[in-house]
């Protein structure tokens, strides 16, 4: 099952699929969308409603329920065309899904390369109709792959710290990397968060793994990856702010570039930085 499949592979198994449209909200997908797309609202939909973290075990098997989605089918996610940079907006949301469903072991999963703007540019039809849900069976999680999550306390006592064989890419900003500014989003009550990154980490900028709103081969990605020192044998770890740059960059790493051991710190820096007597480094 390919995990990033084309514009025209999506016009010829539009019939195969599930096809869920990822934003921040669902307001995008309501100004239009692919045909037979359902919305997918990352921020109300992925996430724990009381505490911070992906959708757990039940909540992520109501939601696939909710969307009509079987343990056997195909489900393609897509993000919607943006106008707000960075480049990579174009595909976070859509990689945190992807990211949570493999979380969860849900078997056959793809990315749109390129989103709404690949199919569009193709020649692909943009509707405003939305399609009824179809009526399943409750969705029930079958084989979880909870390696991939990279938790605080693990990453404290593996992946910090001098000695440590393991490598943290950091796909912020060079400016949030070096601990010169903040992110446009922070609010004034978060403002007791260091500045800076997690020692040892190497600065990645998850819009580099695009080429416009394409993700780059496997081969250049591998390639760039093999210039920041990471080896196929090494656990890589990924983090940005709060998990879905990040995402971007694993899904580059794990399904493009078919690193085996990448894991995705979903604490990001809006945890770790805000942590009482650990170690940052600001340039």
């Amino acid at each position: 099952m390919p995990s990033l499949v084309t514009a025209g592979w999506l016009a010829d198994h539009a019939s195969e699929v599930v096809l869920l449209q990822v934003g921040d909200d669902s307001s995008e997908y309501y100004a239009q969308h692919l045909p037979g797309a359902l919305p997918l609202a990352a921020l109300d939909e992925l996430h724990e409603q009381v505490r911070r973290g992906p959708v757990r075990r039940e909540g992520f098997e109501d939601l696939m329920t909710a969307k009509g989605v079987r343990r056997e089918d195909h489900v393609v996610l897509y993000s919607a065309v943006t106008s707000a940079p960075p480049q990579s907006e174009h595909a976070v949301h859509a990689a945190f899904a992807y990211w949570v469903m493999y979380l969860h072991g849900h078997p056959r999963i793809s990315l749109l390369d390129g989103g709404q703007e690949a199919w569009a540019a193709a020649g692909g039809a943009l509707v405003t109709d939305v399609p009824s849900v179809p009526d399943v069976e409750p969705y029930a999680v079958g084989d979880p792959r909870p390696w991939s999550l990279l938790g605080r306390d693990e990453l404290l006592d593996r992946f910090v710290g001098p000695g440590s064989d393991h490598l943290l890419l950091d796909c912020r900003t060079p400016t949030e990397y070096h601990g010169r500014s903040h992110h446009p989003l922070d609010v004034s009550i978060e403002h007791h968060r260091m500045g800076g990154h997690v020692p040892g980490a190497v600065n990645f900028p998850s819009g580099d793994v695009l080429d416009g709103p394409l993700l780059r081969t496997p081969d250049e990605l591998r390639a760039m990856f093999e210039a920041v020192t990471v080896r196929p044998d090494q656990e890589v770890g990924a983090y940005c702010r709060v998990a879905d740059r990040s995402a971007l960059l694993w899904f580059a790493l794990s399904e493009v570039a078919g690193h085996p051991r990448a894991r995705h710190y979903v604490g990001g820096w809006a945890e770790y930085g805000s942590l009482v007597d650990v170690p940052v480094v600001r340039d």
